[in-house]
């Protein structure tokens, strides 16, 4: 066996072919009737690779279908699961008790805002109010002031205005004036509003309920007399009255005078 040299295109086939088996290749190409030879081709060849158009579409699904489900992801899961997106929520809304609030310096006030759990209070001035974590603004001294309550991105504001305190007039100091006075005879132990003795006779009266001097006094000291200690005479036979005067308070109490049988 030798190789022959093919005047056409130059390759170098073996002799056992009848004819350039590289030129016969070239016509298959290019015409769809094939060429037969003899033999069978030795040496290098010039066929290109062919890419299959089936794997080339196959890649071409894949891709699309990749970028697809990057965008689509969350409704074609949805669309097959049957599940749904969940609702976005609505923003909250801060409402306040107060939207403004005049105090005088030293008083207080609480500030109550709904529409959130969890709520924190800032003053734009402390040096005018203060303001605690639950709401209460206290006031420091005299202008202006903003009291925020926030949450999340939510705020709602209060203005507060501070003022001078006004001195208020003090009321007089009224004494407690016991309302449970009595006169009540010493001897007997009980609660009298009249008393009767004979003539010559005493009997002693005391206020009950204070511990303060009493003051006593006779209206007819011909009838029955008194002595600063409360002791009542009898001396003639009538009625009269027994004062008494205590604690800014004056009591009364009737003395009858029988005569005396011997």
């Amino acid at each position: 066996m030798r190789l022959l040299k093919c005047p056409k295109c130059g390759e170098m086939f073996s002799d056992t072919y009848k004819t350039c088996p590289f030129c016969q290749e070239d016509e298959e190409r290019h015409s769809s009737k094939p060429v037969k030879s003899a033999g069978h081709r030795t040496g290098g060849g010039r066929a290109k690779p062919k890419v299959g158009g089936g794997v080339v579409i196959v890649c071409l699904v894949l891709v699309l279908g990749l970028a697809a489900y990057t965008i689509f992801g969350n409704q074609i899961t949805a669309f097959f699961t049957g599940e749904k997106d969940a609702p976005t929520p609505e923003p909250a809304v801060l409402t306040m008790n107060k939207t403004s609030v005049e105090l005088t310096v030293g008083s207080s006030f609480a500030l109550t805002v709904s529409g959130a759990d969890k709520v924190a209070f800032s003053s734009s001035d402390e040096a005018v109010a203060t303001v605690s974590a639950n709401g209460t603004v206290q006031a420091v001294s005299t202008g202006s002031a903003v009291i925020t309550a926030s949450a999340a991105d939510t705020t709602a504001t209060c203005r507060v205005a501070v003022t001078a305190a006004v001195d208020q007039p003090t009321d007089p100091v009224t004494p407690d004036v016991p309302s449970d006075l009595v006169i009540y005879s010493a001897y007997g132990k009980n609660v009298v509003t009249d008393v009767t003795i004979k003539a010559g006779e005493e009997a002693l009266m005391e206020v009950q309920g204070t511990d303060s001097t009493v003051t006593w006094s006779i209206a007819d000291s011909s009838i029955a007399t008194v002595d600063s200690s409360g002791m009542v005479k009898g001396v003639a036979s009538g009625e009269t009255t027994l004062t008494a005067t205590v604690d800014g308070q004056t009591l009364t109490c009737i003395v009858r005078v029988n005569v005396k049988v011997n």
